[in-house]
């Protein structure tokens, strides 16, 4: 009887790990198939231009921005207009761009949006994710 019950404990334990690993998969993977459909579908489009500032917007969901992608010129400054979709989850709470503006802090209401300009002085590529690293973008900043 006790190795029927160490069985199905062990059953149980590689159950759980098998869907922790297959749930991670699915939160993590389809951020990187956007962010490549994402640079495919606008190709060598960059940000518009309104006012003498390049407009970027994107919609945080629980699990995913969208779009993730975007390019901006070099020198010209951007004003990035972030909307929650009041999804709760890892995106909701703060946006951090590596090297290009301090962290943007994010109301979790729907609809509500928040706005961060900033001018790239470098061109390159800068990442941007939630605060766990499981929520990715990129803007693309060229010459």
């Amino acid at each position: 009887m006790k190795q029927k019950i160490n069985f199905l404990t062990y059953l149980s334990i590689g159950i759980i790990i098998l869907a922790v690993i297959i749930a991670g998969y699915l939160i993590i993977n389809p951020n990187k198939q956007t962010t490549a459909q994402g640079r495919n579908q606008e190709g060598n489009k960059s940000a518009p231009i309104v006012d003498g500032k390049q407009v970027i917007q994107m919609t945080v969901k629980a699990v995913a921005y969208s779009p993730n992608y975007f390019k901006v010129k070099v020198g010209v400054p951007v004003r990035w207009e972030i909307t929650s979709s009041g999804e709760p989850g890892c995106g909701s709470g703060e946006v951090i761009a590596n090297g290009l503006t301090d962290p943007i802090y994010l109301n979790p209401n729907q609809g509500q949006v928040v706005i961060k300009e900033f001018t790239p002085h470098n061109p390159g590529t800068y990442r941007f994710t939630c605060p766990m690293g499981m929520i990715r973008g990129m803007i693309e900043v060229v010459n």
